[in-house]
């Protein structure tokens, strides 16, 4: 019997791969969690903590290190001592972090690589097995057992083919009489014994029982037995052919029939045989895959439990690691905590008063110890001399001194005093010089010592004036610089200038140093105080302007040749302006105060009607608030302004500017006009109308003089009656008048200075400029 093969129910096994998985893949997601996200921060976070803890040990080291060699064994300033609790806070906190660290390696480190070591640990042996258990069940179902069934399935087919070669033909056909007999017992196919019986063939094959025997004789007459068998043999193959041909030469070689069905029956019962240990390995086979089968599945299940037990454990100690991680985090910031709570106490006791005293102290021994000593000018004849004053500029000499708004000089402020006291009654003073060697002795005198340096009674009141006048005119910077042209701008608009009180001057004069200011203002005072003798002391305003216009404005450049005959057309009544309205221009107007005011009322105010855009107004009361001051402003040099329209477009509602003197003083003119202030009393002298008051040339003065013999004189052999002694009186000559720097050739416009009639003797003759 041929049995075709059932087809297997069990499912492919080519796959390998995915049949050795099992839970390995899960086993690997939860073990990257565990070193790739919890156990990669936490050694990050103790790789950054141990650099922190480095860093700050080694800040701690360089700080103590630094502040060991600055800081003194003496006691210690609030601030360094908030210093040093900063410093050893640094220490502190790295200890804390120190123990966190420690903390952080036991208890979170540590469990969650124990954990991960444990779980890698299963892992390996779960895929091992599942591995070992998935390749045996593998092998034995795929390899095995089909051997062990097509063993059995050839057996039992023998054995069947077997039983079927045992079992009777039935007869097709009746045995002719004659022929049938000779055809069986020809010697090829009957040996004188009995008989084997034929393999029968399939039974699909009887069909042929039914055949008519009684027809006429055929064509061919064939044998029924021979027709039969090679039908078997179509229908039963090549292995059924083979088995009747043995069993033909069994029969032909047989001596007689009991041997031949001794040997079938030895054959049928080896084959049973051999088909019941063929069932029994199959079934053997069966048995051991399902044991196999049962053996992975086990395993499978095994697998899984850890599993389940891995991620339950990883959770509990993943749980316990973070929570000891807050705690000790929370521990530690607690402590950084009471560390700052502890260092405020040390910043809050800082006194900037006590280390302010305390350096305070030490200051003036230090700043005496810094200074060098002063190195001092020695001069040829008086040795050496603690000041420098002649040559250098208020400003610098304000500075030395230490000087205060509204200081000035000792030098100007003891000449005046001088000659206020001595010297006001004194004819020609400022004009007659001094003898030359006494001013110079009272010079270095004075440089020598200016503390301690003070005029005597015996010194001489001229001797004293040119020694101010020297001092200014040596000035690097002029008290008041005021250029020559813009002088000549003033005289010119001098009606507009004192109709306005002198507005721009005012201005100007505000805009130079404190020590400038103070200066002028002494000087001119001075210089009106002169005036106010000058019936005795024959010095009016225009004489002093002659002598000090130079020196308190500065020297102008002599134009060029063919300028010189325009030089007798100047005009300069700036310095005369200035002594003449002295007390207009310096002193200080009386403070006037703003009433308060008024109280801010209850409810809001009533509003006024106007009338409608029909009524007609006949006039309006004038507003108190837009009325000019004619006083002008209480604590400025220029006055009050009157308010004008917001939406003004006139030119004086631009930006003012200085940068023209007669544009600035026609537009301070067009905004206040006061009435012009009465004219100044005339003083009496004996200057003639038309004619120019200058003084001599100094290439009058003998100053062929050989300073190896010059002998500086002491201030007590010096005095007023040597000058008249050793200078007598000299009457002016007309070589005199020919050497004065202004032309005498043309006649002079009225108004302008006149020449004295008569010089006043000097001991170094008249030059204003000593």
């Amino acid at each position: 019997m041929d049995q075709q093969q059932p087809a297997s129910s069990r499912s492919s096994f080519s796959d390998y791969q995915s049949a050795v998985q099992g839970p390995t893949p899960l086993f690997d997601v939860q073990l990257r969690y565990l070193s790739d996200s919890y156990l990669s921060f936490f050694q990050e976070r103790k790789r950054i903590e141990e650099a922190y803890v480095e860093s700050l040990k080694r800040l701690h080291r360089k700080i103590r290190s630094v502040d060991s060699q600055l800081d003194d064994r003496g006691d210690l300033s609030t601030v360094r001592s908030a210093w040093q609790e900063i410093v050893e806070n640094v220490e502190r906190e790295s200890q804390a972090r120190q123990a966190f660290l420690g903390t952080l390696s036991t208890d979170v480190i540590n469990p969650l690589t124990a954990l991960k070591d444990t779980q890698e640990r299963t892992r390996k042996r779960i895929k091992e097995d599942i591995k070992e258990s998935t390749a045996a069940y593998t092998e034995y179902a795929e390899a095995v057992l089909p051997k062990l069934k097509y063993r059995y399935a050839k057996k039992f087919s023998e054995v069947e083919d077997q039983k079927r070669a045992n079992a009777p033909l039935p007869p097709t056909s009746p045995p002719p009489a004659a022929d049938g007999a000779s055809y069986m017992n020809h010697p090829k196919y009957n040996n004188g014994g009995p008989s084997r019986p034929s393999v029968a063939g399939p039974q699909p094959l009887r069909a042929l029982d039914r055949r008519p025997s009684g027809s006429g004789p055929s064509a061919r007459n064939r044998s029924p037995s021979s027709g039969t068998a090679f039908s078997d043999l179509a229908h039963h193959g090549k292995k059924q052919f083979n088995q009747i041909i043995g069993g033909l030469l069994d029969k032909r070689g047989a001596p007689d029939g009991l041997g031949s069905r001794e040997n079938q029956a030895l054959r049928t019962v080896r084959a049973k045989r051999e088909a019941d240990e063929a069932d029994k390995d199959y079934r053997k086979g069966i048995h051991w895959l399902e044991t196999l089968r049962l053996r992975r599945t086990k395993i499978l299940e095994g697998g899984y439990k850890s599993l389940e037990m891995f991620v339950e454990e990883s959770a509990i100690v993943v749980k316990r690691a973070l929570e000891r991680y807050s705690d000790n985090l929370t521990a530690t910031y607690t402590t950084q905590t009471q560390l700052s709570s502890h260092v405020r106490t040390f910043v809050d006791r800082i006194s900037p008063e006590k280390d302010l005293l305390k350096v305070k102290s030490n200051i003036p021994r230090s700043l005496a110890s810094a200074i060098p000593d002063p190195i001092l000018y020695e001069h040829g004849q008086v040795g050496s001399c603690n000041d420098l004053i002649f040559g250098f500029s208020l400003v610098d000499y304000s500075t030395s001194k230490g000087l205060q708004d509204g200081e000035i000089p000792k030098i100007v402020k003891i000449c005046i005093d001088s000659i206020d006291q001595r010297g006001l009654e004194s004819e020609g003073i400022y004009r007659v010089s001094g003898r030359h060697a006494v001013i110079h002795a009272l010079q270095h005198d004075l440089e020598k010592d200016e503390m301690d340096f003070e005029f005597t009674p015996k010194d001489d009141v001229y001797a004293i004036a040119s020694l101010l006048k020297l001092y200014l005119r040596e000035l690097p910077e002029p008290v008041f610089k005021f250029a020559l042209q813009d002088r000549m701008h003033h005289t010119e608009e001098r009606v507009e200038h004192q109709a306005n009180n002198f507005v721009l001057l005012r201005s100007k004069i505000r805009r130079l140093p404190a020590v400038h200011q103070a200066t002028l203002k002494a000087i001119i005072e001075h210089l009106a105080r002169v005036v106010a003798h000058s019936e005795k002391n024959k010095m009016d305003p225009k004489n002093l302007a002659i002598v000090f216009g130079g020196v308190i404005f500065g020297e102008d450049d002599m134009p060029k040749a063919g300028d010189l005959l325009s030089v007798q057309t100047w005009k300069d009544t700036l310095m005369e302006d200035l002594i003449v309205n002295a007390s207009r221009i310096f002193d200080e107007p009386t403070v006037h105060h703003s009433p308060p005011l008024p109280p801010t009322p209850a409810t809001d105010p009533v509003p006024l009607y106007y009338g409608s855009k029909n009524t007609m107004v006949a006039n309006m009361p004038p507003n108190p608030v837009n009325q000019p001051d004619a006083a002008g402003s209480p604590q400025d040099f220029t006055p009050r302004l009157p308010p004008r329209p917001t939406s003004s477009i006139h030119p004086s509602s631009r930006t003012y500017s200085n940068t023209s003197p007669r544009k600035e003083q026609r537009t301070a003119d067009t905004l206040y006009q006061p009435p012009p202030p009465p004219p100044p009393p005339l003083l009496a002298t004996d200057s003639q109308p038309g004619g120019i008051s200058a003084p001599p040339s100094p290439t009058a003065v003998n100053s062929n003089l050989d300073l190896a013999t010059i002998t500086i004189p002491s201030r007590e052999a010096s005095s007023g009656s040597d000058r008249s002694v050793d200078n007598p009186p000299k009457t002016p000559s007309v070589q005199q008048h020919k050497m004065v720097p202004f032309p005498v050739t043309a006649t002079p416009e009225p108004g302008s200075p006149v020449k004295p009639s008569q010089a006043q003797p000097g001991s170094e003759g008249n030059d204003p400029f000593i």
